[in-house]
């Protein structure tokens, strides 16, 4: 049976990077998040500037943003 991913709500406390593709490394403002993780990866989801936007990061890289307290759970 497939399990169902859960979304939590989260905020973005301090510095946290993404790659988009092969382009530079692009920062996630703080504030108010969305989050799904589900297997290897976790799917953020913000508002930046009134347009939603969404990454995609491996799990031991979430891992370490929620272990260094950039991205806190359980927020709204």
């Amino acid at each position: 049976m497939l399990s169902t991913p859960t979304q939590i709500s989260g905020r973005i406390a301090a510095s946290v990077e993404f790659r988009a593709g092969d382009g530079p490394l692009l920062t996630i403002p703080e504030g108010h998040c969305q989050v799904i993780v589900e297997g290897d990866s976790a799917v953020l989801t913000w508002t930046e500037e009134g347009q939603p936007l969404t990454t995609a990061i491996p799990k031991i890289e979430f891992d370490r943003f929620i272990a260094s307290g950039a991205i806190i759970l359980g927020t709204s």
